[in-house]
């Protein structure tokens, strides 16, 4: 439809599906040290209640911060993350990512709309799910794992770690589903779903709804292993 290919229209009852889909359960992510590399797993999140955002944030946040005295690198893990909701993701990942800009939404009039990293989480203009104030390990090597299906807000988190000179991404080609969207619910319950911005990363490259591309492209069963060589070159055993 119009609109780029982002956009789409749920007639009443798709939307109500996908509303149910979206709430129906949440994944938490997951932080697990093995020896000085720990992995942080960072799922899907569905359009859910504000205390599950906040639940969601604070588990990749408690766990990563829980993890560091015993960390020399970390692997983030955004494969099969389909997207959902951005700031709990970031927030949740403060701890990774130094304060500033981390990725920008630019629409077609060429506004550019910031996405800031602060001390407690992440937002525009302020922080939208906060963490508490948090120490930063950005220093540390940072590997992001990717594959055809880490999409959107999967990709938002993906751009954020884009070219940081501590971090590197393996895997597979993302998605391309590089844009934000707008939600218009209509008098029957139908929705319309408006693609309005695009990303670009801290460098200014505009990702324009195309595939992110790995900075070292395997497998996406390959890509943990070629993370792991990566991160011990680095002196992480």
């Amino acid at each position: 439809m119009a609109g780029g290919k982002h956009s789409v229209f749920l007639d009443p009852a798709k939307a109500a599906r996908s509303s149910s889909a979206a709430t129906a359960e949440l994944s938490e992510p997951t932080v697990t040290a093995v020896d000085s590399i720990t992995t942080v797993t960072i799922p899907a999140l569905g359009a859910v209640s504000d205390e599950l955002q906040q639940r969601y944030a604070d588990a990749a946040a408690v766990g990563i911060l829980g993890a560091a005295d015993r960390t020399c690198g970390w692997i983030v893990d955004l494969r099969g993350n389909t997207g959902g909701t951005m700031y709990p993701m970031l927030s949740g990942l403060t701890p990774l990512l130094p304060n500033g800009t981390a990725m920008t939404f630019r629409t077609r009039a060429g506004e550019d709309m910031p996405v800031t990293i602060f001390d407690d989480g992440a937002g525009m203009g302020g922080t939208v799910i906060s963490v508490g104030s948090v120490a930063k390990i950005a220093d540390q090597p940072v590997v992001v794992l990717q594959d055809g299906d880490t999409v959107s807000s999967g990709e938002a988190v993906l751009t954020a770690f884009r070219g940081l000179d501590n971090a590197r991404s393996f895997g597979a080609d993302s998605a391309g589903y590089t844009s934000a969207n707008s939600v218009h619910p209509l008098y029957d319950g139908a929705l319309l779903v408006l693609t309005e911005s695009t990303y670009v990363d801290r460098d200014g490259v505009n990702l324009a709804e195309e595939p992110v591309a790995a900075d070292h492209r395997t497998s996406s069963d390959g890509a943990e292993v070629a993370a792991l060589e990566w991160l011990r070159d680095r002196g992480c055993n």
